[in-house]
């Protein structure tokens, strides 16, 4: 039979109707040709009966086929441009995908709790110096009248054990600080964070520290939990910071003074930050394709949904200590999935741990019922990078174009259409390689710091108008739960948005969109007036600038390659955590000019699409 082999392909692919005769069965048992006209009656005979056993050939070999490469190629994925090894064999989006990505999109709810929180544990309340000791009933409007004529930070320096006879002393009575206070009952028995620790008056500048303190927390995670996840592995990374949000956040429920609670929160700003950026790139790294922007995308959904769920239980739970719990330990539940939760198929294949890959993607695949061909595990062992042996073999490696410079082939992978020469460099890095360096190096840098710019000014609008809403007045659990509503709807068109005029331009407009919002207000004639104009200018901005902040992390995952993804995206997360402490500092401006704030944040809008029309495109 070794004739009929002679000259055609060993590759039996099942597209029985293409018209590419190499390779296909006839091919195969002609031996690549056919002779209709035999030129001898010898060659005759033999061609017939050749032809007549090798038509029972086919016919066996057309049955098999039918049964086992059909099924198959209904997702053969091998010709699409967006595929990869990963999917090629496990799919785009499959039922796998689509359990998993659910559950860890609910990651994204605690931590958003965690930041929110702080808003409605710091509410206003009405306040006044203490009534003396012998007058506790006293009526609050008399009292305050008679003893605090210059406000509730200041009190006569009057002898209040005597009480009737305080009028004739009242009008040469001296100023002396308030250090005793007492808050309105307004919410019954609840008390918040700034009655506990009593940050009214000269302490009142403690409520932006504390705020401080979780997100310098968070911007410290936001860089280190990239290192971490990308050294360890995303599945452990997120399930232990997991568990320290939630104990840290049980713990800041007993905080005795504040030094314990601000200690906390730091703690507690590290662990959420983590978890959000460390969930979302777990989350787009199982899928591919279109599905990773639309998963990138819903991966945020749940931010805006926190916000009405936070709004809502605050305002049925008024105490800080029961709201620090409720948002805190129903989260163990979470770790159940500990065990089951699968690791990152791309990040294993990087990492070469390959007998944990075959595991999880033969599981996938039957999830996704999908066959996987015979040597499916050479094929992964020939895509996972050789092992560091040393720095000969790595300097042969270094003449390397990035990712977004090379050409795809036919099966979608990419492959170095050009060798850079005289460079020392690698554009595409190895896990052994420092992943400060690969993402300021000569093909990223730029990229890298135009991404620090965006999500700079990215933060400072959207964070700006969501923890502060409340100091253009209102209700706060109103506006929150309408602006939390309208900015969820945002994020679902956004998707659409995304792949009818693509990423780039989507996020140029809702970077510009919301900048020039925020300008207007200063067009209204004044604030007092106006109040109602300007908190609908300003919810509008905020629910664009939304849908930006649930695009960006997929933008930016994709600019970088998985090796240092986690780190890159953690780069963009430490320039938020940046722009988070200075939210609150940006606020204080309020005594300058009311309007000032929102100032600061239209010119951060316009900046931040300046940059992002600055920045390549990324093609799907």
């Amino acid at each position: 039979m070794s004739g009929v082999l002679r000259r055609g392909s060993l590759n039996f692919d099942c597209n029985l109707k293409g018209s590419n005769t190499r390779g296909n069965i006839d091919t195969n048992l002609y031996g690549g040709y056919r002779d209709p006209k035999p030129r001898t009656p010898e060659i005759s005979v033999i061609a017939l009966d050749f032809r007549r056993y090798s038509e029972d050939l086919k016919k066996d070999t057309l049955k098999t086929l039918e049964t086992n490469c059909l099924p198959s190629t209904e997702g053969d994925l091998s010709q699409d441009e967006d595929s990869d090894v990963i999917s090629n064999f496990i799919g785009h989006h499959g039922k796998w995908q689509l359990i998993w990505t659910f559950l860890l999109t609910l990651f994204q709810i605690p931590p958003t709790f965690h930041l929110f929180v702080y808003t409605f544990q710091t509410v206003a309340k009405d306040y006044w110096c203490a009534r003396p000791d012998n007058a506790p009933d006293m009526d609050v409007s008399l009292w305050r009248n008679l003893s605090q004529p210059a406000g509730s930070c200041s009190i006569l320096n009057l002898n209040y054990t005597q009480l009737p006879n305080l009028t004739a002393t009242t009008e040469v009575a001296q100023l002396i600080p308030c250090t005793n206070f007492e808050f309105s009952s307004a919410d019954g028995s609840a008390r918040s964070l700034i009655e506990e620790f009593g940050l009214v008056c000269s302490r009142e500048r403690f409520v932006s520290v504390v705020e401080m303190c979780f997100l310098a927390g968070a911007a410290v995670g936001s860089v280190s939990s990239g290192w971490i996840s990308d050294r360890f592995g995303r599945k452990h990374t997120l399930m232990i910071f997991a568990l320290v949000q939630i104990i840290s956040g049980t713990l800041l429920a007993y905080s005795v003074d504040l030094a314990m609670f601000m200690s906390l929160r730091v703690v507690a700003g590290f662990a959420s930050m983590t978890v959000n950026v460390v969930s979302f790139v777990l989350v787009v790294e199982l899928v591919s394709g279109k599905w990773r922007t639309i998963t990138g995308i819903l991966n945020i959904l749940p931010v805006p949904i926190s916000y009405i769920l936070m709004a809502c239980i605050a305002y049925f739970e008024r105490d800080w200590r029961n709201l620090q719990l409720i948002i805190s330990l129903p989260w163990l539940a979470a770790l159940s999935i500990w065990y089951c939760m699968p690791e990152s198929p791309r990040w294993l294949l990087a990492q070469g741990r390959l007998n944990e890959l075959y595991s999880l993607v033969e599981r996938a695949a039957t999830l996704n019922k999908r066959i996987l061909p015979p040597n499916y595990r050479k094929t992964l062992e020939a895509a996972a990078p050789p092992p560091n042996n040393g720095p000969i073999e790595s300097q042969q490696q270094k003449q390397t174009i990035p990712a977004f410079l090379a050409t795809p082939d036919g099966g979608g992978a990419n492959h170095v259409g050009t060798i850079i020469p005289n460079t020392t460099e690698s554009a595409i890095p190895t896990t052994h390689d420092n992943p400060l360096k690969v993402v300021f190096n000569r093909f990223y840098w730029r990229t890298t710091c135009l991404n620090l710019i965006v999500w700079l000014t990215l933060i400072i609008v959207y964070y700006g108008l969501t923890l502060h809403l409340s100091n253009l007045g209102g209700d706060i659990y109103l506006n929150t739960i309408v602006a939390g509503a309208i900015e969820a709807i945002s994020v679902c068109v956004s998707i659409f948005v995304v792949l009818k005029v693509g990423l780039r331009r989507s996020l140029i407009a809702y970077m510009l969109v919301p900048g020039i919002f925020c300008l207007a207000t200063n067009l209204l004639p004044t604030r007092d007036d106006n109040q109602t104009a300007v908190i609908i200018m300003a919810i509008i901005a905020k629910c664009v600038i939304g849908a930006n902040n649930a695009i960006i992390p997929s933008y930016t995952a994709m600019q970088y390659p998985t090796v240092v993804r986690n780190f890159g995206v953690g780069m963009g997360s430490l320039a938020a955590g940046v722009a988070l402490i200075l939210v609150p500092y940006m606020w204080l401006l309020e005594s300058v000019d009311p309007l000032l704030p929102m100032s600061i944040m239209g010119v951060c809008g316009i900046i931040g699409a300046i940059g992002l029309f600055l920045m390549k495109d990324i093609e799907h």
